[in-house]
């Protein structure tokens, strides 16, 4: 009987993390969608690199923005009604990109989709707190990032190809249509993608100061100078790569897809390593600095595709093994109640450093800065690693 129960919850947790993993693969993929199209829309746009990169700063900071109210929500009312609806817009936002006529549309679409992606994280997070037993919570964060992470991954290889074979159009019609059907695979779950509502309480829902501690604070850092490092990597390193070496599409996009696939395994490494807060304190440190470090020389080795591929497969591996770790730390001084909240202010930063660094690197671009991409990206893996050691530091003080 104990055997039949203990199975029972297991599938049931499997079914939860599959559905979740789905939204939060596409979640990913979605974001990443619209760089590898950025030759189309300057054809028949007329755009600069930087009206381009202002598309993912869009969708980044709209959307990361949004994510603490959408954590509020999600504590109020449970996250499936607003899983669903943001999924759905989303989606849906992505696939009528198709009939644009002009860049504002574009941009206009690029915006609604990134109100959309706001709800991924606080109710994710939310739910897997909800639904998936303690001892199995640290894998089930770690595919959870995985399965987002391994969107990223796959998205540029996948939109060109889709591009190239059907047209740009037909693509992004395409892969909303997969966000729509999965929408309606949530739909049908019943509570599989559902976390419960929090009573309201007064004193809680008007002291944030409950919740945003020093170590929070120092958190959303964190998120925000890693999503400057890998809004930069992700947006701008095909770019980058034709201007410093003369990289055509195929060989920028072979030592681009080995950074992201390898961040995405190096995810699955971590879930895998000892949860001992010391432990992942070094792990961070050594990763963030040696991503931080193998990113800037990037800018002057002149070394060809494979050996730039060999040398950023290693940073996005080291941006990849921390992210584990960020979850159960942030889990751990996150007061209980407040998972919703605190995951959606947090994810701002993350947003922010996203949307921002497009932008920025956009600018460089256009001056013929390459350089610059991966010096800056190298330098703020570093100082996310201070703020999450900073972190640490003020939560054991607070302990005390």
């Amino acid at each position: 009987m104990a055997q039949t129960a203990e199975a029972g919850a297991a599938r049931g947790e499997t079914r939860t993390l599959a559905l979740i993993g789905a939204g939060h693969f596409l979640s990913h993929f979605y974001a990443l969608s619209l760089p590898p199209l950025f030759g189309y829309f300057r054809g028949e746009f007329g755009a600069s690199y930087a009206l381009l990169g202002a598309l993912v700063t869009g969708y980044a900071v709209v959307g990361g923005v949004l994510q603490a109210p959408v954590g509020l929500a999600v504590d109020r009312w449970g996250a499936r009604p607003v899983l669903l609806a943001g999924l759905a817009l989303n989606a849906a936002a992505i696939a009528a990109i198709g009939f644009v006529s002009s860049y504002w549309a574009l941009a206009l679409l690029a915006v609604a989709a990134g109100i959309g992606n706001s709800v991924f994280h606080p109710a994710d997070y939310a739910v897997l707190a909800a639904r998936i037993r303690e001892r199995r919570l640290p894998r089930a964060y770690s595919m959870h990032t995985f399965l987002g992470f391994f969107g990223t991954a796959v998205a540029p290889l996948t939109m060109a190809t889709l591009a190239q074979s059907m047209g740009w159009r037909n693509a992004v019609m395409l892969v909303g249509a997969a966000g729509i059907a999965t929408v309606l695979a949530m739909a049908v779950s019943g509570g599989a993608v559902a976390s419960p509502p929090r009573a309201r309480d007064a004193a809680a829902d008007t002291a944030p100061a409950q919740w945003l501690s020093l170590p929070i604070l120092l958190f959303f850092g964190f998120f925000a100078a890693y999503g400057m490092a890998s809004g930069g990597i992700m947006s701008f390193t095909a770019v980058g790569l034709d201007k410093l070496y003369g990289f055509d599409p195929a060989s920028a996009g072979v030592v681009w897809t080995t950074a992201l696939l390898a961040l995405a395994f190096g995810i699955l490494a971590g879930g895998e390593l000892p949860d001992r807060e010391g432990f992942q304190l070094r792990l961070t440190g050594a990763a963030l600095i040696g991503a931080g470090a193998l990113t800037a020389l990037a800018g002057f080795a002149d070394i060809g595709m494979l050996g730039l591929a060999v040398l950023m497969g290693a940073a996005g591996f080291g941006m990849g093994v921390v992210l584990p770790a960020r979850d159960l730390i942030l889990r751990r001084i996150t007061p209980p109640g407040s998972t919703g909240r605190v995951i959606g202010f947090v994810f701002v930063g993350l947003s922010i450093g996203g949307g921002l660094a497009p932008l920025l690197f956009g600018w460089t671009m256009d001056r013929d800065w390459p350089v610059l991409l991966f010096l800056g990206c190298g330098a703020f893996l570093v100082l996310a690693f201070l703020c999450s050691f900073g972190a640490v530091l003020a939560a054991r003080r607070m302990a005390r």
